[in-house]
Parts: structure tokens; C-alpha cells; sequence
């Protein structure tokens, strides 16, 4: 006599085999999801440090010039996507090599004192339907 397998005994074994391969899957493609982010999150931070550095060297060149960047009694929005003074927010991602998929922009905010300058970068990017940002803050004086 023979011994083979029931239908039923291969059923559940197909069906087993399958919600492991489905785990499986939905855990790799979590994994992979949360790489991307954060290698991108690392983009980000790069971009607004380099866009905080450069707000520096803006600072130090002329204060009182630098100072007028910031003449809204609120804060002041600048797009710095190209690392120039383009007023407004921006409208478009076009940061990033080789696909552009980040925005930069930075706030001026000296409505504390006339001799200082805060100065808050936000570099935002899409995943999905998610947007997520990356900021950087720091306290800009005359005397530094």
C-alpha cells in the first residue's frame, strides 16, 4: 500500500507556506521603506547644513544687509533651493541630485532683538504620501 498525502494535508501545507511568504514580504518591504527614509533624512540634514553655513557667510559679509533680509515684523520665508534670496516659500522639490525630490527653506526671524537673528532652515521631502522635514536652528549676532 502506498502513502501518500491528502488534499487537505497539502492544502494547509500551501496555505502555511503561503502566510510565511506574505510575512515575509510585508517585512521586507517595511525594512526597505525605512532605508529609503532614512537615507533621504540624511540628505536632508546635509542640505540644511549647507544652507546654514551659507546663511553664516551671508551674516558675515554684511550685517546690517543680512539684517534688512529679514524686514517682515513677523518672520521672513525664503526659498533656498538654489542658495540664493528668492522670497516665498517654494512651490516645487526640485533639491536633490539625481532626482530632485527635496525643498529648502529658510525663516529669519529678528523681531526678539534688533542683534539677533534667529534663523531656522527646513528642508521637506515626499515619500508616498508622507512629507517629511529636517530642521535646523541657530541664533545669528553681529559679534560672532
Amino acid at each position: 500500500m502506498k502513502k501518500s498525502f491528502s488534499l487537505v494535508e497539502i492544502l494547509v501545507f500551501v496555505t502555511v507556506l503561503s502566510v510565511f511568504f506574505v510575512a515575509a514580504m510585508s517585512i521586507l518591504t517595511y525594512s526597505l521603506r525605512n532605508m529609503k527614509v532614512n537615507e533621504h533624512k540624511i540628505l536632508a540634514s546635509h542640505y540644511a547644513g549647507e544652507a546654514l553655513e551659507w546663511i553664516k557667510e551671508e551674516k558675515d559679509k554684511d550685517w546690517n544687509v543680512f539684517l534688512a533680509l529679514d524686514s517682515n515684523p513677523e518672520s521672513t520665508t525664503y526659498c533656498l533651493n538654489s542658495l540664493s534670496w528668492s522670497s516665498g516659500s517654494c512651490t516645487t522639490y526640485d533639491l536633490g541630485s539625481p532626482s530632485p525630490i527635496f525643498k529648502r527653506e529658510a525663516v529669519l526671524d529678528s523681531q526678539t532683538s534688533p542683534e539677533r537673528v534667529n534663523a531656522t532652515v527646513n528642508v521637506y521631502w515626499v515619500e508616498g504620501s508622507d512629507v517629511f522635514s529636517v530642521s535646523l536652528n541657530s541664533v545669528l549676532t553681529i559679534l560672532e
